[in-house]
């Protein structure tokens, strides 16, 4: 008893969408298929993918794992079937049988073979006649509906649907016979009993591997739902990740925040404090993130072992250094799914609170105090403050120092959150 063939048939796509293809399908049509299968925006999706090539490229492979397999079950004919077939198999069939990557699925590819190779052997000198459905039918019905062999397996049930009293298809094989060894220049007289049993058992091979491929097709196509749902499962992990990065993209996460090795600005360092915990963090009694830091372009400083910070003058150590605190602040621009925080909360602040509008598109206003200097800004789902607090008073020097840091946080921060607005967030 072979295999069961459904399960060889599984396998073998499954091996097809890891180990075949490079990356053949487009990005578009690979965003627009997974967002589909899994109900994700086409946009988020698009976003993430974009960023993370390697992450595209395995969903890629799936993509067009599903492909093949719809390509196979819709295919109208065998003939279609076999050019399907002679791409995706023949390009693995040695190599898996080397590797013996499991024991069906080289019962699966052997048949697949075997009806390619039959094929071959009879096309070139015969005219291949229309598919003969009534011989088909009685395979079919000989094969049992299934599967597997717990009736008969292909060999006999071919033998049963062409047995002698049907009569139609030894006629047809006859001519057929005859036009091939007219074709390969054979004398019939002198062909010997071996070479003549051998032609004829071409013709019956061919025949018989056409209307088993055409049996597995429609025995397939009643599970190609599931089989589909079966070769996206083996990219679940890459499903998980993806669904994963979209979520942080409609949420605030650490990853919109400030990095110290890489967003300060030229000149300026981190003044580490041990008593502060300057990682993002969530705000206990609302959605707000913030993070606060201090930053320094002072030069030549020092680090005691109590945490401060000092440069020598002559012999003596001054504790002098220069310093300006930072806060970052964001929460979301949409509250209960479908209120947006973000026109009024600018309008508020530059009615009420003094803030100045920044450009034309009315986005983001700025505030210019004496010991302050604070950025609002929206983008994507996001609100945002950026506030540099400076020592008091401010000369106009040190507050256009201050102005110039407010604007490098904003863009540094705008440059993290994805433009794109969920219609429906929550």
């Amino acid at each position: 008893m072979r295999k069961n063939i459904f399960f060889s048939v599984l396998l073998f796509l499954s091996i097809l969408i890891l180990l075949l293809f490079p990356l053949t399908v487009g990005a578009a049509e690979v965003v627009d298929k997974i967002a589909r299968f899994t109900g994700l925006s086409s946009d988020l999706t698009q976003l993430v993918l974009e960023s993370e090539p390697e992450l595209l490229g395995k969903l890629n492979k799936t993509v067009f794992g599903v492909q093949v397999l719809n390509q196979l079950l819709e295919a109208k004919d065998t003939e279609a079937m076999r050019s399907i077939f002679n791409l995706a198999v023949s390009n693995l069939t040695d190599y898996l049988m080397k590797q013996a990557v499991h024991p069906a699925i080289g019962t699966f590819l052997t048949v697949v073979k075997a009806y390619k190779n039959s094929l071959e052997l009879v096309r070139d000198y015969i005219v291949i006649p229309k598919f003969d459905n009534d011989t088909y039918e009685r395979y079919k019905k000989a094969r049992g509906g299934v599967l597997d062999y717990r009736y008969a397996n292909s060999t006999e049930a071919f033998e049963q649907a062409t047995f002698a009293p049907f009569g139609g298809y030894y006629l047809l094989k006859e001519k057929r016979y005859k036009e091939l060894i007219k074709a390969k220049g054979y004398n019939p007289e002198l062909i010997g009993g071996k070479l003549e049993a051998s032609l004829r058992r071409n013709i019956d091979n061919f025949w018989m591997k056409q209307m088993e491929t055409k049996y597995i097709q429609e025995r397939l196509k009643k599970s190609q739902d599931a089989i589909i749902k079966s070769i996206w499962k083996t990219a679940q992990s890459e499903i998980d990740l993806l669904k994963q990065r979209v979520l942080e993209l409609g949420s605030i996460h650490t990853g919109l925040f400030i990095i110290f090795s890489k967003d300060l600005p030229e000149g300026w360092w981190h003044v580490k404090d041990k008593n502060r915990d300057e990682n993002p963090r969530k705000s206990e009694d609302s959605d707000q993130w913030s993070q606060k830091f201090m930053i320094s372009d002072g030069k030549g400083y020092k680090q005691d072992a109590d945490g401060r910070y000092f440069r020598m003058v002559g012999q003596k150590k001054t504790y002098d250094l220069p310093y300006t605190s930072v806060m970052v602040l964001i929460s979301p621009r949409f509250y209960e799914g479908q209120f947006d925080a973000s026109a009024s909360t600018i309008q508020s602040l530059i009615d009420v609170s003094g803030y100045q509008p920044i450009g034309k598109l009315g986005v983001a206003c700025i505030l210019r105090s004496a010991s302050t200097v604070s950025m609002f800004f929206y983008r994507g789902m996001y609100c945002c403050y950026v506030n540099i607090f400076g020592m008091s008073p401010n000369p106009q020097g040190v507050m256009q120092k201050h102005v110039e840091l407010a604007y490098h946080f904003s863009r540094i921060v705008v440059g993290k959150m994805p433009a794109i607005v969920i219609e429906n967030p929550k």
